[in-house]
């Protein structure tokens, strides 16, 4: 997982910690502990990968389609460059959902990936990126 989103994905590595069995415990994560670790894209959006100790919880694998699986989650990304993206992906031998980037709307194109845990990752180039997200003028929540 690391790799996926270090190496193919461009994010980087902010820390790296570990959780002891009792302290994530207390708080209801696993129990025997765990390892975190933050990652950040280029604008600063967020990402944490969490490996709990012992032994892990099997999940389901990704099926047909993307939507297709109980207790989704997913990631987006919203890129400049969707080609660019493509072309990293194919260079990584990660399988696209589809064979290319899939025109949703006028000015929208998306594509889905897997990353190593099945976990659904999107991809999305806006033409006209503030008619989708205008600037935000609220406090953080």
């Amino acid at each position: 997982m690391l790799a996926f989103y270090v190496e193919v994905l461009g994010l980087r590595v902010i820390s790296d910690a570990t959780a002891t069995p009792a302290m994530s415990a207390c708080f209801g994560a696993a129990p025997d502990g765990f390892r975190i670790i933050r990652l950040e894209a280029r604008n600063g959006d967020r990402l944490k990968l969490v490996a709990p100790h012992g032994v892990p919880l099997e999940g389901q694998a990704p099926g047909a389609w993307v939507f297709g699986r109980a207790g989704l989650a997913y990631l987006t990304f919203i890129v400049a460059g969707i080609e660019d993206v493509v072309a990293r992906l194919r260079r990584h031998n990660i399988p696209l959902v589809t064979p290319a980037p899939v025109p949703v709307r006028p000015g929208f194109v998306a594509l889905f990936v897997h990353d190593p845990e099945g976990n659904a990752v999107e991809f999305v180039e806006y033409e006209n990126l503030a008619s989708y997200r205008p600037p935000a003028h609220r406090p953080p929540l």
